[in-house]
């Protein structure tokens, strides 16, 4: 049975959010470097000199000059596979989904794609992590990443609410319903229905009552905590039976792979020397040629104070359409000074980096908004 990009954007949209949340809470604030040799590692230093390194796939990447997108399997810069391997797992993926997003090698830009091709990506190979990294010249290279620590801990009635919430401003999701059923399969989630078509999400600290109108969009949110009354007696009989929670999270943590995904392991190897990056007076020939240097903007932390305030308005939120929740993000984000990128120097003479404001905002670095 083939697929369409849509499918597998809201298949995977809800799951990537709270991933992205997690991810960006580990490094907000930090500095990042990304070597494509043939041990490609991304490494994020924190102000504190805390070191997360962690493993890319370079995906893709997108061209506002030329307003097109770039697949990595085609590789025009002859990147190791080691850089390149996912991407052409991505490609087969789609071959046999029949989605002809992901095997046509070029496709044209338009706001959302770079982002739903990277969803679609993620359904197709199991790395839940991303990382849109700036690479000059108008170029953003779009990375799958691999880490132990990105693993997601036990389900949590806010952070999961969040994540439907947050999720529906991101990008289109056309069946709120089947893109809710899918992020509880993913996470593990018992669920029990309730009258109407109702959905009711369990878990050890509290309940989720969801309703959805006759196009199955959200139409209300009901969080409950801590969990009691029918909820907990439900919970417990999904427990009793081996609900399993923690193999449905491990088989879709960061390093998992699809029945066609068949990635070497995550963990990098010994440090070899970085690839060449062209020298300020050539012309990049294409995106993966660029070389990378400051990120396009930070992350904020993924505080629970932001769960509380997610959490209460979660009904209000719900009868919101999706096109209404991005203009409204997207407002928010325009009101935000735009930095302009900035040349790398060599190491030797690079001077020493200046404080920058902290971005505001829902996570516009991480999810590619």
């Amino acid at each position: 049975m083939s697929s369409t990009l849509q499918d597998l954007v809201n298949r995977a949209v809800f799951y990537s959010t709270e991933v992205q949340t997690h991810f960006g809470a580990l490094i907000a604030d930090a500095e990042w470097e990304v070597d494509f040799s043939s041990d490609p590692h991304l490494t994020f230093t924190s102000a504190d000199g805390a070191v997360l390194r962690t493993r890319p796939h370079l995906l893709g990447s997108e061209s506002d000059r030329e307003k097109t997108w770039l697949w990595g399997w085609e590789n025009v810069n002859d990147f190791p596979d080691a850089v390149v391997g996912l991407s052409h797992d991505v490609r087969k993926f789609g071959a046999a989904e029949e989605v002809t997003e992901l095997t046509t090698a070029e496709l044209s830009l338009d706001e959302e794609l770079a982002l739903r091709l990277t969803l679609a990506a993620k359904e197709a190979t199991g790395k839940w992590a991303h990382y849109p990294a700036a690479a000059g010249a108008g170029t953003t290279v779009w990375l799958l990443v691999d880490a132990a620590e990105i693993a997601l801990p036990a389900p949590q009635v806010k952070v999961s609410v969040r994540a439907l919430m947050q999720g529906l401003t991101q990008t289109t999701v056309s069946d709120h319903r089947a893109a809710i059923e899918s992020y509880v399969a993913k996470r593990g989630i018992p669920t029990a229905e309730l009258p109407e078509g109702g959905l009711r999400m369990l878990f050890a600290d509290g309940s989720a009552d969801l309703s959805f109108d006759d196009q199955r969009r959200i139409s209300n949110c009901d969080l409950n905590e801590p969990l009691e009354g029918e909820a907990a007696e439900q919970f417990a009989a999904a427990d009793s039976t081996g609900t399993p929670t923690e193999a449905a999270a491990a088989s879709v943590t960061p390093g998992a792979t699809s029945a066609s995904a068949t990635e070497e392991t995550a963990a990098p190897s010994t440090t070899t020397p970085s690839a060449p990056t062209p020298t300020p007076e050539e012309e990049p020939s294409r995106t993966e040629s660029q070389p990378v240097d400051e990120p396009a903007a930070e992350a904020t932390p993924a505080a629970e104070a932001q769960a509380d305030e997610a959490a209460e308005p979660a009904a209000e939120a719900a009868d919101a359409s999706p096109e209404q929740k991005r203009s409204e993000d997207e407002q928010a984000r325009a009101s935000e000074p735009v930095e302009p990128a900035e040349e790398k120097t060599p190491a030797a003479e690079e001077p020493a980096k200046e404080t920058k404001p902290k971005k505001k905002g829902l996570f516009s670095k991480l999810f590619g908004r």
